[in-house]
């Protein structure tokens, strides 16, 4: 982690959450895939730990970054149809649907990959592209911040495609993201129980208490590796917890009135929490890194504003 713990502390403490905005999203109920405090918490605290390398405008806007990762779950919403059913398969993968096949690079590979396997996109799900797509729309947005750092439309864009990107990453290393068992052991037929546990895995970043700084403790976000691979490395370790969640299905929930939250859940969700702090972190590195090597067309030109 860059600099003192103290000093992560503090600039955890001065993060300020619009009321208004955090009011609406409770009223209109809990959002998919770690809540909405957990997308909030995860992508402001990557941002936290950005080195100063990163732009500062960047650095000190995470609060903004946490409101933009919401985003992603209200382009869900059941009043538009269109939208939802273009957005939701971007929040999962059903990896045992593959039958071991590697994730091919592009999406439209991907696609041709489902068609041989007479799988249907919509219901295996895309997220590892989400992610990468997203890194991607970051890194452009990047690129153009620095060839016209004073504009404030290109600053809030940047904003903007952090949160989003911070959602789907955040959302891979959600362990029931990426198995067919999402909601209870899947059936014969490939269809979900809906026995609750997706919804108590979602609700652990907000409710269970665990130690934040403590999970956060140690951590430095430095140059790895391309963000195609980090994103398969995160989401391949996500996969691999999903023995685990369901071994701890009875504690995953607030406990009963007088009894302790389970310290297996609390250590489950703290290394959950702390994966995808450090994978959207190191994909925001990414991002600002690569840009330097994007060359912009000649015919764009942004007005400094």
């Amino acid at each position: 982690m860059r600099g003192s713990g103290e000093s992560f502390s503090r600039r955890l403490a001065g993060r300020r959450i619009g009321l208004a905005w955090a009011v609406a999203l409770t009223a209109a109920g809990p959002a998919q895939a770690w809540y909405v405090e957990g997308h909030r918490r995860v992508a402001a605290d990557a941002v936290c730990l950005l080195p100063s390398a990163v732009p500062s405008f960047f650095r000190e806007r995470a609060a903004e970054v946490g409101e933009s990762a919401v985003d992603p779950d209200v382009l869900k919403a059941p009043a538009t149809p269109a939208l939802r059913d273009r957005e939701a398969p971007e929040h999962f993968l059903d990896w045992e649907l593959l039958e071991g096949r590697p994730l091919p690079e592009l999406r439209s590979q991907y696609v041709r990959l489902l068609a041989d396997l007479r799988r249907d996109p919509a219901g295996v799900g895309t997220l590892p592209y989400a992610v990468v797509e997203a890194t991607e729309r970051l890194t452009l947005a990047f690129a153009e911040h620095r060839r016209w750092p004073d504009n404030s439309l290109l600053r809030a864009r940047v904003l903007l495609e952090a949160g989003a990107l911070a959602h789907y990453a955040a959302d891979a290393c959600q362990p029931l993201h990426t198995t067919i068992h999402h909601d209870g052991r899947a059936r014969a037929d490939g269809s979900s129980p809906h026995s609750g546990i997706h919804a108590r895995v979602d609700a652990l970043l907000e409710q269970a208490p665990f130690d934040r700084l403590a999970a956060l403790a140690g951590l430095e976000v430095v140059a790895g590796p391309e963000p195609r691979q980090l994103v398969l490395e995160a989401f391949a370790a996500s996969h691999e917890r999903v023995e685990e969640v369901y071994a701890r299905q009875e504690d995953l929930g607030p406990p009963a009135p007088g009894r302790p939250w389970s310290e297996a859940t609390l250590a489950l969700t703290a290394e959950r929490y702390r994966a995808a702090v450090a994978l959207v972190g190191a994909l925001y590195l990414a991002a600002w890194e690569r840009s330097a090597a994007i060359g912009l067309p000649p015919w764009l030109v942004r007005p400094e504003r």
